[in-house]
């Protein structure tokens, strides 16, 4: 039931890890606007989280992947099978064409950190690299590709392959058993009132709250944690209960699992979340209140969830994803 609340950007397949050999890694330091130094005749250049330009003196003709780190940040490490939100940007090794990148969708992709979901080469060159970093992998054919190629990116079987990599963020290190902060008392009193039981929420109660749903989105914070705030393009650890304004059924829940971050800020989410979530501290509890034009709209989500719902949902932000 979770899901219900994502819809994770799909990245097309040459993010899909197809090769089956592994590579050597040689690591480097340097600014983001230097030479890839340790691969011959690459040149990358650019500030991280900004679009990169890659260039090639003649056709890279690499005996091994290659791998190097041109700028290296200070966030938490990526973790091998963990989610990382990672900006990436792929030319052909022969030209330095673009084939494709996120930042044409100027938002960062979600990954589960995995040869499952992206090349093995992309993988062993970015885990326990912080957030932060750029690094940049020189990828044989075998290790991108394979004879296949692909040619809907203009990449032959028998190119090498350029990702250039930058981690926008990872999966929260610290999370919380639950809300950890002052009560604000000073809520509206036409409100709806939180239920719970054995301290889980279990549901929302509409009983003295307005009997028509606001018109503009509303956001209102419950209970008001002291660690940092969540920021936009970052994984987000939360539990939540939503229901239909004005009902009794609940059409989705986490408390009844394990909490698991999301993508915030890069439209995977319903727009009020994407909206309500950023600058919310770890360990408050927050009210969204979305107009239907900020949730489902006028299709719903069937069968829970019909057209033009205005929707309300209980989120405890508990585990966040601090800036570099």
């Amino acid at each position: 039931m979770r899901r219900r609340l994502v819809a994770l950007t799909v990245v097309p397949l040459l993010l899909l890890g197809t090769a089956a050999c592994g590579e050597d890694s040689s690591e480097g330091g340097g600014s983001s606007t230097a030479s890839a130094e340790s691969i011959e005749g690459l040149e990358v250049t650019g500030e991280y989280g900004a679009a990169p330009e890659v260039s090639v003196d003649e056709p890279l003709d690499l005996e091994e992947t290659q791998s190097e780190v041109l700028s290296e940040g200070e966030g938490n490490p990526v973790v091998e099978g963990e989610q990382a939100l990672l900006h990436l940007y792929v030319a052909n090794g022969k030209n330095g064409e673009k084939a494709l990148t996120t930042y044409d969708q100027g938002v960062p992709a979600p990954f589960q950190m995995s040869e499952a979901q992206l090349f093995k080469s992309v993988v062993d060159a970015t885990v326990g690299k912080n957030v932060g970093s750029r690094v940049v992998v020189a990828a044989t054919p075998e290790d991108a590709f394979g004879p296949e190629g692909a040619p809907q990116f203009k990449i032959d079987g028998k190119d090498d392959v350029v990702f250039v990599v930058d981690i926008m963020s990872v999966q929260p290190t610290e999370v919380l058993d639950g809300p950890e902060g002052e009560d604000v008392g000073d809520v509206p009193a036409d409100l709806p009132t939180v239920e719970e039981k054995d301290g889980q929420v279990t549901g929302i109660d509409f009983a003295k709250a307005s009997k028509q749903p606001p018109k503009e989105l509303e956001v209102v914070t419950l209970i008001e944690g002291d660690g940092p705030p969540a920021r936009d393009d970052s994984l987000v650890t939360f539990d939540y209960l939503g229901q239909v304004y004005g009902t009794d059924t609940v059409f989705d829940q986490s408390y009844d699992s394990e909490p698991r971050p999301f993508p915030v800020g890069v439209g995977g989410l319903i727009k009020a979340w994407d909206e309500a979530l950023v600058d919310a501290k770890r360990g408050s509890r927050i009210m969204i209140i979305a107009p239907p034009e900020m949730a489902y709209g006028e299709q719903g989500s069937p069968p829970t969830i019909p057209g033009n719902s205005t929707l309300t949902f209980v989120v405890d932000i508990l585990g966040v994803d601090p800036a570099p």
